[in-house]
């Protein structure tokens, strides 16, 4: 069962997944109170196991003081076959806990439902979802269209901070006090920090394809599954982000099997493949007071390796980057992120 749990997780991910990244999406939970107990956190996760086998082999409870690094850890390592598809993390300093998972096991409405069952509240939030919204395409047609792209008019990138032999990924997060924006707003606010990014390092941005995460079900009672779609979204300049959201079908749904080819077709041209940057909000959530913020990092691939992730709860929104650490440091990640917040407020401050 272990082992069908990991090929589940891993065909899910598709051949539109970057088989050079991780896939391992993180949520990052300041509580108002201590965290519980490390053997109360295994006893309840054990049992979201055995309810929801998908999730794989239990893993440990760790503990640390150090929750940077152990947030790179979680976010870089790989998923091996017929290890945990969950990760678990308590900081001993200030009250935090770090949830993370194989994306393909878990969307990120699915991992906020397991931030409610670790801390046996009720979770939800507002976010609506898609429902049976088809398709536009098949999957092979879809491919062949994004392969021809790849090769002959690859999106636009972030423009890279630098060039650097480094593995993994660097973070920031943003509290901000509460922002009611919708998803045409997020992306847009996207759009206008990498145009702003790419104007200060002396660079046009052109051919921008924004990737947008999107749940299928509702936020009204998520459950610890994988029901996700995700929206490419070309964008001319001065494009109503709105109207081309509306338009836009969800991608296919990716096949069942894959070819060895078709894998090495997806790594060799990996740096081509993917978007301009990816979003993903949480929306506004509900964790009955336990939670002060959440910071959600969404995996990070595509041309540039940038994500831009966001989750409201109670008073506070917390915007965050999540970016290639060859392309970007920490500093780099910071001033990419005050971009996006800049360009964040001003898109909530629209009519």
């Amino acid at each position: 069962m272990t082992r069908l749990a990991s090929d589940h997780a891993h065909r899910v991910v598709g051949l539109y997944g970057d088989p050079t990244v991780s896939w391992s999406i993180l949520l990052e939970a300041d509580l108002a109170a201590a965290a519980p107990e490390p053997e109360k956190l295994r006893t309840r996760l054990a049992a979201a196991i055995q309810q929801y086998p998908h999730l794989g082999v239990l893993p440990e409870i760790e503990v640390t003081a150090d929750l940077p690094a152990v947030r790179d850890r979680f976010a870089s390592v790989p998923y091996e076959r017929a290890e945990p598809l969950v990760r678990v993390a308590v900081c001993t300093g200030e009250p935090t806990l770090l949830v993370a998972a194989h994306h393909g096991a878990l969307d990120g409405l699915g991992l906020l439902s397991l931030l409610g069952i670790l801390l046996d509240v009720p979770v939800s939030s507002g976010a609506r979802g898609i429902g049976e919204r088809p398709g536009g395409r098949s999957f092979a047609l879809s491919a062949l269209q994004r392969l021809a792209e790849a090769l002959f008019a690859p999106p636009g990138r972030i423009t890279p901070d630098r060039a650097a032999a480094a593995a993994g990924d660097v973070f920031a997060a943003h509290h901000e006090p509460r922002l009611r924006w919708g998803a045409a707003g997020f992306v847009a606010a996207a759009v206008r920090a990498t145009e702003r990014w790419n104007r200060a390092h002396g660079k046009r941005t052109a051919r921008v394809v924004a990737a947008v995460g999107a749940s299928r079900r509702s936020g009204a009672a998520p459950e610890p599954v994988h029901d996700s779609a995700f929206f490419r979204l070309r964008l001319g300049p001065d494009a109503d982000v709105a109207a081309v959201l509306a338009g836009q079908p969800p991608e296919p749904d990716f096949p069942a099997r894959s070819s060895r080819l078709a894998r090495l077709g997806t790594r060799l041209l990996a740096s081509r493949l993917g978007s301009t940057f990816l979003v993903s909000n949480l929306g506004v959530v509900s964790t009955g007071d336990t939670v002060r913020s959440l910071a959600f990092y969404p995996a990070a691939s595509g041309r540039s390796g940038v994500a831009f992730g966001a989750a409201t709860t109670g008073g506070t929104t917390t915007v965050t980057v999540r970016a290639r650490r060859k392309d970007f440091d920490a500093p780099a990640a910071t001033r990419l992120l005050d971009e996006f917040r800049d360009a964040v407020r001003d898109q909530a401050a629209r009519p």
